[in-house]
């Protein structure tokens, strides 16, 4: 961590996305400066963790509400980054390859060939499914308990007491929602029940989505009883299974996971994601009839949304509700494209400019 190579590509990485931030900016006009700072703090051993302000948001997707914690970019949003820079390669040496999520290349699509896969090449042992989840994974998860599992694979002293102070920063407990390392910690520590999972009788196929986990198998009642065990080894953990498990035949109901509806035949949206996608084609489709402007923001996220009718049967849903709408859309997305293009070049020329020609 103490390699300024390492730092400056770590502050470089954290600010993708970010820099409109007034923080961020403040760091990108001067990396040089900030790069000897990080340095000193990791030197000198001073670095002390800042109390994160919590923000309520609502969640698009699963429509919960959850309490975001933030921090300044510097010093803790580099620190956050630094540190996943330097143990990624450890942590991913051991990680279950169908955890799918906040892991680079481990996002939805990978969790859903996976699902596919499985029902299509293998229906007896899809015959059932277990849908689990842990409940309030994050606020749950003992600081002291993920330091003794980080212990197992990182002996460096002075890392480990610098991730203690970072997690346990949080004057709610658990870990912070909103952390970049919180994602990877998260991850990690439940490492040890995927190997415990895939181990149990019964169990033929298990995918995990950070705290949501599918199990398949050919047999009920040894599903119940993987259940069972899996519900006792997270209580060793601290942790606590949710109470609304379900043991039931895929083809009854269908597999509700990451976004879509998983039957042996045919994978369709996942209803809420279905009834956002109509009533936006619906809006613009009045947007357009009344000559009325569509905005950049909604074009985008119904392209977006159009985007998972690729991996689903969602042909009769394009043609009754998108076709028609496709030309209009990304010729709003291109305009906003090539005016930020134009608005960047600009910015660089100006930069080019001597002082007395400015």
């Amino acid at each position: 961590m103490c390699d300024k190579d390492t730092i400056r590509k770590a502050i470089i990485k954290g600010s993708i996305g970010k820099k409109k931030r007034h923080d961020v900016k403040i760091v990108m006009d001067d990396i040089e400066a900030h790069v000897d700072k990080i340095y000193n703090l990791l030197t000198e051993e001073s670095f002390v963790p800042t109390i994160p302000k919590t923000v309520k948001i609502k969640d698009a997707s699963s429509g919960k509400e959850r309490e975001i914690s933030i921090v300044p970019y510097y010093p803790d949003g580099i620190m956050h980054q630094l540190c996943v820079e330097v143990m990624r390669p450890v942590l991913m040496r051991g990680m279950y390859h169908w955890s799918c999520a906040s892991i680079p290349g481990r996002g939805n699509m990978h969790a859903i060939k996976y699902v596919k896969r499985c029902m299509k090449k293998d229906r007896k042992g899809t015959k059932y499914c277990a849908k689990l989840d842990i409940h309030h994974y994050y606020p749950s998860i003992s600081p002291k308990i993920l330091i003794w599992s980080l212990a197992r694979k990182i002996k460096d002293k002075k890392f480990l007491k610098l991730i203690y102070a970072i997690i346990s920063s949080n004057p709610g407990g658990g870990l912070a929602i909103g952390y970049y390392i919180n994602q990877w910690l998260a991850n990690f520590l439940l490492e040890p029940l995927d190997g415990f999972i895939c181990r149990q009788d019964g169990v033929k196929h298990y995918v995990r989505n950070m705290d949501d986990m599918i199990i398949f198998g050919p047999n009920k009642r040894k599903l119940h009883k993987a259940v069972e065990r899996i519900r006792e080894f997270l209580t060793r953990m601290k942790l606590e299974l949710k109470g609304n498990w379900q043991v039931f035949p895929t083809d009854a109901r269908g597999v509700d996971f990451v976004g879509y509806r998983f039957y042996h035949h045919k994978v369709i949206m996942r209803r809420r994601n279905f009834l956002k996608f109509t009533r936006q084609c619906r809006k613009a489709r009045k947007l357009i009839a009344g000559k009325r402007k569509i905005s950049f923001r909604t074009a985008a996220g119904l392209l977006s949304r159009a985007g998972q009718l690729k991996h689903c049967n969602g042909t009769n849903i394009r043609q009754k509700y998108f076709d028609g709408l496709t030309k209009e859309l990304k010729s709003i997305v291109r305009q906003r494209a090539a005016q930020r293009t134009a608005e960047n070049n600009g910015k660089i020329m100006v930069g080019c400019l001597r002082p007395s020609a400015v």
